[in-house]
């Protein structure tokens, strides 16, 4: 047996994840555990998780793959330091840099301290582009692809473009710190008043409401030629990272001073930098995705990194890259890096033994009847238990009840696929606010997802034959939007997770009982937790954030909740 632990931390979305003679038995992020979104920790619940669920001791580890090269980390930074050595904060900045990739380089030490005199693998520290690119190769099944990562910052580089071909990657080009997609949307994100590195997402759904009536002066700032994306560093400064991006004062002349996070709902002026934006990065990528058509014959185009995650950008790569099919990894942020970093060992250590497919992104942890079942217990909980599970929660969604389902094992990656999911009634355009306003507490411009049936994915969306994992946006149907209001964006687009039976059972039969009752094989599907917070772990997580939200009805398979309506309510 060769058992490989590939663990990310110390930046953000720690995670872990583990390979057992090519086989992925599970993979989390720390963030599930601490209850701390984005948690950039040391994994150490992550890691107990999955030596737990594989039935593992520490001495039974054979290699760690850590998701970058602390060497390589201080030696940029040595680089960059005389560029950026007038700017204001630059010491305390360089310093910080510093003190990280020290700390990246003590996860030996780190992990010994916390798994134990017998654990004793060999270390490996992976370039983390790299990284990147085998997670996406992996997740899309090992086939030859073409490959792009796009994020804000590795060791030195942003952006990796290159091929996997008989399990062997060639690279083309790479961008080079301080160009990075991933820092410019993340500086937009800064000045719209969000938070960078976590409300990039809002900023993707607010450019929908808006027009792109500063694509020219956007275009100027990013761009790509070559295979390699361009900042036009004197309209904007991001290379003392995104927290100390500056705008240059032409820009600000044109756009306008920043956001302040306190002022109330963004406003047209917002709503179009954020098309802007949105645009140019989008024509930037294309020219990458298009450039990278030209030195390649694979068909199949795999990408992974956090700008991976601009779903808008990906349905485009698919419509006009050129390529057949496109596969965004589910979990192309960090938290992915960590299969990446474990497939990249297995391909130096176990050559010759095949990687299994991976089937599925229901990799966390997950907890037995018996479990849910003393928890309810302990919270003095009387859970029915209807005959026809799936039936009854349909109904409940067709008469206009919120539901959260938490079944099986969590998913890995940003995206609830319906496991840890809440539903509701696409048909009602009503039920976005509903959503938004008393379940989710969060804005109410950021637009809800569509889960539907495969087989009847092409009749609501346009394009669409398979999407499992949430990733990509399809054009809706002519006609459709009135019928799917709740999950039909401002742009008459749709974040679709297409649903088999093969897939997931419990969620499918519900979205086809939902359609045997109302015609419409569509639910709206969004993630069970509340602004701020991870998607729930345990049973307890799951009955907590429904007590304290406006959900109708909680489903743990056998199980079910349904609080009676207040004073005044429907029933």
């Amino acid at each position: 047996m060769t058992a490989i632990l590939g663990i990310n931390c110390f930046k953000h979305d720690a995670a872990a994840a583990l390979l057992i003679d090519g086989v992925l038995v599970g993979a989390t992020e720390e963030e599930r555990f601490s209850r701390r979104k984005h948690d950039a920790g040391y994994p150490e619940e992550a890691i107990n998780y999955l030596l737990e669920q594989a039935d593992l001791k520490p001495s039974d580890i054979d290699h760690v793959a850590y998701y970058m090269r602390p060497d390589q980390v201080r030696k940029e930074t040595i680089r960059a330091l005389p560029g950026y050595l007038s700017r204001k904060g630059s010491i305390k900045f360089f310093l910080g840099q510093l003190s990280g990739s020290v700390k990246m380089g003590s996860i030996p030490g780190r992990m010994q301290e916390h798994l134990g005199d017998s654990f004793s693998p060999e270390f490996h520290f992976i370039d983390h582009h790299e990284c990147h690119a085998w997670s996406a190769w992996f997740g899309a099944g090992c086939r030859n692809a073409a490959v792009l990562t796009m994020d804000g910052a590795g060791e030195k580089h942003s952006c990796l473009v290159g091929s996997i071909t008989g399990g062997v990657l060639t690279e083309y080009r790479r961008t080079h710190l301080p160009v990075s997609p991933g820092l410019f949307y993340s500086a937009v994100t800064r000045y719209l008043g969000f938070t960078p590195d976590n409300d990039e997402y809002k900023v993707m759904g607010l450019s929908s409401y808006g027009k792109p009536v500063y694509l020219d002066l956007f275009r100027r700032i990013i761009s790509a030629e070559d295979g390699r994306f361009l900042i036009d560093s004197k309209l904007l400064d991001v290379s003392m990272g995104v927290h100390h991006a500056v705008f240059s004062p032409e820009v600000l002349s044109i756009l306008g001073e920043p956001r302040d996070p306190g002022d109330g709902e963004p406003t047209e002026r917002h709503e179009n930098i954020a098309a802007s934006a949105q645009r140019a990065i989008e024509e930037a990528g294309l020219a990458v995705v298009k450039y990278l058509r030209k030195q390649t014959d694979h068909d199949l185009l795999v990408i992974a990194g956090g700008v991976a995650l601009n779903c808008v950008m990906n349905g485009l790569f698919e419509r006009e890259g050129g390529f057949q099919e496109i596969y965004p990894f589910p979990a192309p942020n960090d938290a992915g890096t960590s299969v990446g970093a474990a497939v990249a060992v297995h391909r130096i250590v176990s050559p010759d033994t095949l990687l299994q497919k991976l089937e599925t992104m229901y990799l966390g942890s997950g907890f037995s009847t018996d479990e849910i079942l003393t928890d309810i217990e302990m919270a003095k909980l009387s859970p029915l238990q209807p005959e026809n599970l799936a039936e009854t929660v349909a109904e409940m969604i067709s008469h206009g009840l919120v539901v959260a389902v938490y079944q099986g094992r969590t998913e890995f990656g940003p995206r609830a696929l319906g496991n840890r999911s809440i539903l509701a009634d696409p048909r009602r355009a009503e039920m976005k606010d509903i959503v938004n306003g008393v379940v989710k507490h969060r804005e109410g411009f950021r637009p809800f997802a569509p889960a539907c049936i495969q087989e009847d994915a092409g009749k609501y969306f346009l394009g669409c034959v398979k999407s499992s994992h949430m990733i990509k946006t399809y054009p809706v149907v002519e006609g459709m939007a009135s019928v799917i209001p709740a999950v039909t964006h401002v742009d008459n687009t749709a974040r679709v997770q297409t649903v088999t039976r093969e897939e997931n059972a419990f969620y499918y039969d519900i979205i086809k009982e939902f359609g045997k009752i109302t015609g419409v094989s569509v639910v709206l599907n969004t993630s069970f937790n509340i602004r701020g917070e991870p998607i729930v772990n345990t049973p307890i997580d799951a009955v907590r954030c429904y007590y304290g939200t406006g959900i109708d009805a909680l489903v743990m398979p056998p199980f079910l909740f349904v609080k009676k309506p207040a004073h005044g309510e429907k029933s």
